[in-house]
C-alpha cells in the first residue's frame, strides 16, 4: 500500500455519493427462512473488493467551466450464509458445494466522487488507482452493511452480521 499516492488521490476527491448498481439474491430451493429449523448452524462468508474499474465523467468545455469533473469507482461486495459442516469439510478440499450455500447476496456498488478542479486525471492515475484497491470500502461499507441488513428482514431471517471493514493487507510484491 503506498500512503503517499492514497494521499495523493484523497486530497484530489470529494465523496459525492455511493449508489447500488446491481444486486442478486439466491435463496437455496428448499430454504423457507421464516419455517426453516435445522439442528446445524449456517456461517456468513463474506467476499469483497474494488473492481478495478474505473470511469471519469468530465463535461466538455463550457462557457463558465464550473461543471463538476466526476470518477466513478466501482466496488463488488458478497455474503452467503453456509453450512458449518460443509464449510469445516472444505478446509481439507478448499471448494463449498453448491448444496451446501442455503443463501447468498451479491452487489455492486458505484461511488461518484468529485474530481479537484486543478487536478490532472492523467498524472492522477496510479493514486486513483491505489486509492479504489485500498479506501473505496471505507465509503461503500455502511450501504452494503444497510443493505444485508434490509435484505435480512425483508426474508425473515436473523440479520446476517457484516463486520467492520478492515483494510487488506498489502500485497507483498508491492514495494
Amino acid at each position: 500500500m503506498n500512503q503517499e499516492l492514497i494521499k495523493q488521490a484523497s486530497q484530489s476527491l470529494a465523496i459525492q455519493a455511493v449508489y447500488l448498481r446491481s444486486s442478486q439474491i439466491r435463496c437455496k430451493e428448499n430454504f423457507l427462512p421464516p419455517w426453516f429449523q435445522t439442528d446445524f448452524a449456517l456461517t456468513p462468508q463474506l467476499r469483497y473488493g474494488a473492481t478495478g474499474k474505473l470511469r471519469f465523467i468530465v463535461p466538455e468545455q463550457t462557457a463558465t467551466d464550473d461543471a463538476p469533473r466526476l470518477v466513478l469507482f466501482y466496488f463488488a461486495t458478497g455474503v452467503r450464509l453456509i453450512d458449518d459442516a460443509a464449510l469445516t469439510a472444505a478446509d481439507q478440499e478448499s471448494t463449498i458445494p453448491d448444496e451446501a450455500v442455503y443463501l447468498e447476496i451479491e452487489c455492486e456498488f458505484c461511488a461518484h466522487y468529485q474530481l479537484a478542479p486543478t487536478a490532472d486525471i492523467e498524472a492522477l492515475g496510479p493514486a486513483l488507482e491505489e486509492f479504489g484497491r485500498y479506501n473505496l470500502a471505507y465509503h461503500v461499507w455502511p450501504y452494503w452493511r444497510e443493505y444485508v441488513q434490509s435484505v435480512s428482514v425483508r426474508m425473515a431471517i436473523p440479520p446476517i452480521p457484516i463486520p467492520m471493514y478492515r483494510v487488506p493487507a498489502p500485497d507483498r510484491s508491492e514495494k
